[in-house]
């Protein structure tokens, strides 16, 4: 699926270097604009993209939304054959950034905020972090009482085996067979906090490909609780149609993953100066204030929860401390233990299942 939002007009940056901006402004007046390709929503990409044309009204950027791999598959479909392509890719998807980045696909671009941000956000030569967003517990308050909506995974195991009632087959999360955003997530947290933490949920859980589908049953009361929601999706719907009376959600107490959303210019962009614009100014300060008015997690230590409408990085390390916080990396071990993790995973969630 695709839909163009934006306008906002838009040389090329040198590789590991990072020009002054007003030289690349120069460069990118001469350029045809910016073209993203992304697994974010229109309405996550909104806040950002207003932004982007009040700090430069006169470059033109077009933003589609796209799956998670789709992005990968169209740019490879397109600039194989010399069409204008994106420019600039924003998603959430380590496993297929590593397969991007062995193909050659990463501009090594260098960006002028770079020195800000943590190293973790730096996973490879040209691969920056748009948003850590975090997987979180949702419930549906007008179902589960105060005393019944879990805190944890160890919570949500516990009540599922003490009350069938209100929770088995009422529960749900990403299916990791489907695409790489859930495998990813589903993999690193297997490895962290091991397969027994799954398995005392499977029975209970019915498997679900979109994150945006599970918010929809979980408000409409199919489901009782969504574990690993994204919170991209997820705290842009809370502000819609007062569903903040119907759904409550937590951070997950014993262990909360939180998924990296990479963000890099492309080996074959040709408006490599615009695309670093738009890449500087995201990173920035400004521009993570403005990614997080559209839902998603800023993770720049100078930003403050003040300035945000739900939460920072700063913020989920205070609450649950470090032990708790499962960052999502980008291991080449995700790609050759794929088959292997997948074909459990289906026997653990499938088992005495039709």
């Amino acid at each position: 699926m695709a839909g163009a939002l934006a306008c906002l007009t838009g040389g090329t940056v040198s590789a590991l270097a990072a020009p002054a901006s007003q030289d690349m402004e120069a460069r990118a007046r001469g350029e045809q604009g910016v073209l993203i390709y992304s697994n974010l929503s229109n309405a996550n990409m909104a806040p950002f993209l207003a932004g982007l044309k009040a700090k430069y009204p006169w470059l033109k950027v077009e933003a589609l939304h796209l799956g998670p791999a789709e992005v990968f598959e169209r740019y490879y479909s397109e600039s194989s054959v010399g069409r204008r392509s994106a420019d600039l890719i924003i998603t959430a998807a380590p496993d297929a950034w590593l397969r991007f980045h062995e193909k050659d696909g990463i501009e090594p671009f260098a960006s002028s905020e770079s020195a800000i941000l943590p190293a973790w956000s730096k996973p490879l030569p040209g691969l920056y972090t748009f948003s850590t967003d975090p997987l979180v517990i949702v419930y549906n308050k007008l179902l589960l009482p105060a005393d019944k909506r879990p805190q944890s995974l160890a919570d949500l195991a516990r009540l599922s085996s003490q009350f069938p009632g209100l929770f088995n087959r009422r529960i749900t999360t990403y299916d990791a067979a489907k695409h790489a955003f859930a495998y990813v997530l589903q993999w690193t947290y297997a490895r962290e906090r091991g397969w027994p933490a799954l398995e005392a949920v499977a029975r209970a859980t019915q498997l679900e490909s979109s994150g945006a589908t599970m918010i929809e049953k979980v408000t409409t009361g199919e489901y009782a609780v969504v574990y690993f929601a994204s919170g991209a999706t997820f705290f842009e719907r809370l502000r819609q149609e007062n569903r903040g009376d119907i759904l409550g959600w937590t951070l997950i107490k014993d262990g909360t993953p939180l998924m990296p959303r990479g963000m890099a210019i492309t080996r074959k962009s040709q408006n490599k100066a615009s695309a670093g614009l738009v890449m500087n100014w995201l990173l920035s300060h400004d521009g993570q204030v403005n990614i997080a008015k559209g839902g998603l997690v800023p993770y720049r230590s100078d930003v403050k929860p003040a300035e945000v409408p739900v939460i920072t990085y700063s913020q989920i390390l205070e609450q649950l401390g470090p032990k708790n916080v499962i960052q999502i990396g980008y291991s080449p071990d995700m790609l050759r233990e794929q088959a292997g993790f997948v074909a459990k995973w289906q026997a653990t969630f499938n088992a005495g299942r039709k």
